[in-house]
């Protein structure tokens, strides 16, 4: 056991880099194109993502806000018990 541990340990040491195993699109390579427009979508991704979460945030503070106002007067004759008028 110690010794495929070893030998485990020996193949993770020994091997190349991350970015020497990796392609030029996975990794960007400086003067292309594709990783220009990869870095532009992922920016439009966040962007996508953080406006919905911020529509949803904003919708909570709304509910949050108006589950505090008191009823109006028309508003309460609504919720008042009427049993004892039967």
């Amino acid at each position: 056991m110690k010794r495929k541990l070893f030998v485990l340990l020996a193949i993770i040491l020994a091997s190349p880099t991350g970015q020497a195993l990796a392609c030029a699109t996975c990794m960007g390579a400086k003067d292309s194109k594709t990783t220009a427009h990869m870095a532009i979508a992922i920016w439009v991704m966040i962007g996508a993502v953080m406006s919905v979460l911020g529509g949803v945030s904003a919708f909570g503070v709304h509910l949050w806000r108006h589950a505090s106002i008191p009823l109006e007067p028309h508003e309460q004759l609504i919720d008042e018990d009427l049993e004892k008028y039967d």
